[in-house]
């Protein structure tokens, strides 16, 4: 059984120090999707996986990662990758401005049976990239499949998309 570092409960890295080796580790109960590659893994189990880098890094279900591009520039704009939504579960994401202080964007995310309702708080441009899940049309936004996900753009000004798969 290899290192694993738990970061939150969300987030596990598993290094990889003998390249062209596999690692073995185990995961808590939960849909576990790779971040590199968006293989999913079940939990409660025991893993063997060939590592494609130095590390493995393993997001839970239920979560969302943001990544911000052209920090502190007039194209600064952020992608929101939620990862295994589960029916009735709803997770929030806080991004916020250099300040730190307030919010730059705020928004909300519930998945209700083939449908995902997201809601939006603020100015900052966003897609929603839903991993491993093909959206088959979004109300007030625009759909583009990237391989086995798909990234949902808002409409101008819109606070609220709805997502069905």
């Amino acid at each position: 059984m290899e290192k694993q570092y738990i970061l939150n409960k969300n987030l596990i890295m598993i290094p990889a120090p003998d390249k062209g080796h596999a690692v073995r580790f185990f995961l808590p109960d939960g849909v576990w999707t790779n971040f590199h590659t968006g293989k999913e893994y079940p939990g409660g189990n025991t893993i063997e996986e060939m590592p494609t880098g130095d590390a493995i890094l393993l997001v839970r279900e239920n979560s969302v990662i943001v990544e911000r591009f052209g920090t502190g520039t007039q194209e600064e704009r952020c992608e929101l990758r939620v990862y295994a939504l589960r029916n009735n579960v709803r997770v929030d994401a806080d991004v916020y401005g250099d300040d730190f202080e307030m919010p730059a964007l705020c928004v909300s995310l519930k998945r209700n049976g083939h449908s995902i309702h997201i809601a939006s708080d603020g100015a900052m441009p966003y897609t929603v990239r839903m991993v491993n899940m093909y959206a088959k049309s979004a109300a007030n936004g625009m759909i583009l499949i990237d391989g086995n996900d798909s990234v949902i753009t808002p409409d101008a000004r819109a606070c609220t998309m709805e997502v069905v798969f």
